[in-house]
């Protein structure tokens, strides 16, 4: 019973990983990020497990005792490092998308390497953990800190990474890896400061949950490509505004000779171009309101003040930056309105659109080139 109360919140996590498991198992997309979320819940449940036996078996005294000591301590020392490990090779993958990327990394396992071949020097000369074989009782070797300093240099490179590595994810991800990466020190310092307190597998099971929650289940309110706020998030922010009687404007965007772009040099260069115009385009709008992306092309703004000429200025002179010709030569066209007394969201956007696509075909008729 003693045992039960002092590993209530083991009991807790465990739970909370048995329900995130199963939840997990009634999807039928399978992807790589959601089997290395399993494969996290799967070493989080062991060290969960794993933990409270190296108490349990610690000063028994029965056959065999010895060896469940010291094999539940090698096993807990070694499955820090590889949930770290698991952890970093999610980000990476939500960052990049390429799972190879992650396989040649070794699946950022180097930490738990390290701390194998220490552990299997701690065998022959404590280092970390040593068992008294007559008494059974488990004591902390004087090298013991070198485990905490790999722990912290790995979730210290994570924070580096995800900090370098913000322009590929949104800002909701950056936000949830930063306390992704908070949660598992907190709780690894407090049990630093009183071995009582077991807090280091809970708060990788409540990081577990939160990434499962918001970023495998739960809808962005960020385009995937161009990390600009999407359509869904366009269509409430409008009704917003509309509703609440707020006074704004809006400007839509669409770019010219899109469609000649992804034909000539392919749909990654198409990619690389709705990016670095929803860049220029963020920027311009910063401090004035937020930019969308409405879909394949098709962008929009809505803000409170500005001279929209002057924006525009603004915007190519971001796009002339940019060290590629066909970027530094990029148009586009774009129509603005600002709502009237009673307008709906469709037909302030229908006369935005109208005054674009009316642009857009002067624009064609002065261009031999044609326009799509």
């Amino acid at each position: 019973m003693n045992y039960l109360i002092q590993f209530q919140i083991n009991i807790f996590a465990f739970a909370i990983l048995v329900i995130l498991y199963l939840f997990m198992q009634k999807s039928r997309i399978k992807t790589f990020s959601k089997h290395l979320i399993n494969w996290s819940l799967t070493t989080t449940s062991i060290a969960i497990i794993d933990e409270p036996l190296t108490w349990i078996f610690d000063g028994q005294q029965f056959f065999g005792a010895f060896f469940l000591e010291y094999s539940t301590n090698f096993l807990l020392y070694l499955i820090g490092p590889v949930i770290g490990g698991l952890l970093m090779s999610y980000v990476d993958f939500r960052m990049f998308h390429d799972r190879n990327r992650v396989k040649k990394r070794w699946y950022y396992q180097q930490a738990s390497l390290i701390t194998l071949i220490m552990l299997i020097l701690n065998t022959f000369l404590p280092l970390y953990f040593s068992v008294n074989p007559e008494t059974n009782s488990y004591r902390s070797e004087p090298f013991k800190f070198i485990h905490y300093i790999l722990l912290g240099l790995l979730y210290g490179y994570f924070f580096v990474f995800v900090t370098t590595h913000g322009d590929k994810i949104t800002r909701n991800e950056t936000l949830i890896y930063q306390f992704f990466f908070f949660i598992p020190i907190a709780g690894m310092l407090l049990q630093l400061g009183n071995s009582k307190l077991h807090f280091s597998w809970t708060s990788i099971a409540l990081a577990l949950f939160v990434i499962y929650v918001f970023l495998e289940s739960t809808p962005s309110d960020e385009d995937y490509l161009t990390k600009l706020y999407n359509r869904n998030s366009y269509d409430a922010y409008m009704q917003h505004l509309l509703q609440g009687n707020k006074q704004f404007s809006l400007i839509v965007f669409d770019l010219n000779y899109f469609k000649e772009i992804n034909d000539k040099y392919g749909h990654e260069m198409g990619d690389y171009t709705l990016i670095c115009f929803a860049k220029a385009l963020k920027k311009a709008f910063a401090h004035r309101g937020l930019a969308f992306r409405l879909g394949g092309d098709e962008f929009a703004a809505i803000f409170d003040s500005g001279n929209v000429e002057a924006i525009i200025e603004m915007m190519k002179g971001h796009l002339q930056q940019n060290d590629n010709q066909l970027i530094k030569n990029l148009r586009f066209s774009y129509g603005y309105h600002s709502p009237l007394p009673g307008m709906t969201a469709d037909e302030l956007s229908n006369i935005a659109d109208h005054k674009m696509y009316a642009q857009k075909q002067e624009m064609k008729e002065h261009d031999p080139r044609g326009m799509r």
